[in-house]
């Protein structure tokens, strides 16, 4: 009799807890996807054409007289191609499924996969071409459509992912911390990367980070991974 008040009271605080988790993740995740949202609209409207432009030229001069930064870029811009991303999310998921965390498999999954997904939609209906440049200031040459940028929208939401499943299960809080920071720069790099060497406007970049981070934030909500990390810590 002594003992059913804590279990039930901590029930309940439990319960709260993921209420308002939930809650908290829904907002951001809701704030995130209506900026992508206004992002595409305001860019199909050409209404930040000039700035954006602007500020690209800016960066492709740094670009040009930076070759140091420029050649460290080339190579790191890599770890954010779609392939990639989209590789180690899926493996991820497969890693989580074999350690009988179903909630956080699914939520790896439907992360990666759904934030291309909806990536490529928005290539498909925005349509706006890359920056274009002369020889002379062609840094790096690629293909397809602009906006949003795939290298940031998979980087982002991959980044979420592992913050959100996978980083709460170090032991350490130094190992934790490290691994948070370790994954913005990450996320920073791609960010930065890509409108550096002249294949994304920085709009693109912007939008695609606030997808991939939206998106992956509504399906932790719906999926709730954290209950299973709960569990597994229960004594």
């Amino acid at each position: 009799m002594l003992i059913e008040p804590p279990i039930r009271s901590r029930r309940g605080a439990q319960a709260f807890d993921d209420r308002a988790r939930v809650a908290a993740l829904r907002l951001w995740g809701a704030v995130l996807l209506g900026v992508f949202v206004l992002l595409a609209g305001v860019t199909m409207a050409k209404a930040l054409k000039s700035p954006d432009q602007a500020l690209d030229d800016s960066l492709n001069r740094f670009a040009l007289s930076h070759s140091w930064i420029t050649d460290f870029l080339k190579v790191a811009t890599q770890a954010g191609e779609p392939t990639v991303a989209l590789g180690v999310g899926l493996l991820a998921a497969v890693a989580f499924y074999l350690l009988k965390m179903r909630a956080s498999a699914y939520f790896a999954a439907a992360s990666v996969i759904g934030a291309y997904g909806i990536a490529y939609v928005a290539k498909e209906i925005v349509h706006r071409h890359r920056p274009r440049w002369d020889a002379v200031h062609t840094v790096v040459s690629d293909t397809g459509s602009s906006f949003p940028s795939g290298h940031a929208t998979g980087s982002s939401a991959l980044a979420t992912v592992l913050i959100v499943a996978a980083v709460p299960l170090l032991t350490s809080l130094a190992a934790r911390r490290a691994a948070v920071i370790v994954l913005a720069l990450y996320v920073l790099t791609m960010l930065v990367s890509r409108p550096i060497l002249g294949v994304h406007f920085p709009t693109d970049v912007f939008s695609g980070a606030v997808l991939g981070t939206g998106w992956a934030l509504v399906c932790a909500s719906v999926l709730r991974p954290w209950q299973v990390q709960r569990r597994e810590a229960a004594p």
